[in-house]
């Protein structure tokens, strides 16, 4: 079982891989005048779960290994998508 050490650690880790990619959003979003509100679009819905992640990556939700997986699979596929549409 990870110590609480590792778990923060990869937090962490996890906290700066999503402020990167929050970066490119509304680097993205930006150019392309996709406003934040418009919560049908899916890069939309893809930015605000990033914001999520972003927010919550210290509180219980993300309290083990498994859950910070999840969230870093969910980055990797936004920071994938956007790279397929840049």
């Amino acid at each position: 079982m990870p110590s609480l050490y590792e778990i923060n650690l990869q937090r962490e880790i996890l906290r700066e891989k999503s402020a990167e990619i929050l970066a490119y959003f509304n680097n993205y979003m930006d150019k392309n005048n996709i406003n934040s509100t418009e919560i049908k679009n899916p890069i939309v819905i893809l930015y605000l779960n990033t914001i999520y992640i972003y927010s919550e990556i210290f509180g219980s939700k993300y309290d083990d290994i498994a859950k910070i997986e999840a969230a870093n699979g969910q980055l990797d596929l936004a920071l994938e998508v956007l790279k397929k549409l840049s």
